[in-house]
């Protein structure tokens, strides 16, 4: 199970990373996973640049909230952590939900994205240390059965798709031996 786990923290850290890079770009600004704590080629697989992009969308609005653009602007580099995890903590206080998730991604960025105006590439790297040490220790198990759910939703249909297929070939080898 230590497999399991390993792998949906390194899927989370390469959506995370996927997700400030994107930002990044959006704004002109070039950045490489390396900069970030990452590898170079870590996000060419479909299905994680589709998770990027979801998670993109889901937070589209949050850049034209004033009043978080306002926080996030008065925060100083050297207090970050502290923002961070009070932030953090605070906005799972009501459960965990996947559009809370996309605010922990965005909140990610928006810190990272001031410590590269200040030029402070090691907070960069300690954000998105912070971001998955606070995903490994409260949203893990959340993330987990989440996945688990989405996989007994595919395994049923699977198993639909595969008895439709053998209903449908007995019936095409039933009509070929009576007609």
């Amino acid at each position: 199970m230590v497999w399991y786990y390993d792998s949906i923290m390194e899927v989370a850290a390469i959506i995370l990373r996927g997700y400030v890079i994107e930002k990044f770009r959006a704004e002109g600004i070039q950045m490489s996973p390396e900069e970030l704590g990452g590898t170079p080629n870590e996000l060419q697989g479909h299905v994680l640049k589709e998770m990027v992009e979801r998670l993109l969308k889901t937070t589209e609005e949050m850049n034209t909230n004033a009043e978080l653009q306002r926080l996030m602007s008065e925060v100083p580099v050297c207090s970050i952590q502290d923002v961070f995890f009070g932030t953090t903590k605070e906005l799972f206080t009501g459960g965990i939900n996947w559009g809370r998730v996309a605010a922990l991604h965005h909140l990610a960025y928006k810190l990272i994205h001031r410590a590269h105006t200040q030029n402070q590439p090691q907070v960069m790297v300690n954000i998105i240390k912070w971001t998955l040490q606070f995903i490994r220790e409260n949203l893990h198990s959340w993330i987990s059965q989440e996945v688990w759910k989405a996989s007994r939703k595919v395994a049923w249909w699977c198993s639909v798709t595969l008895l439709a297929s053998l209903a449908c070939a007995a019936a095409i080898s039933y009509w070929r031996k009576h007609r």
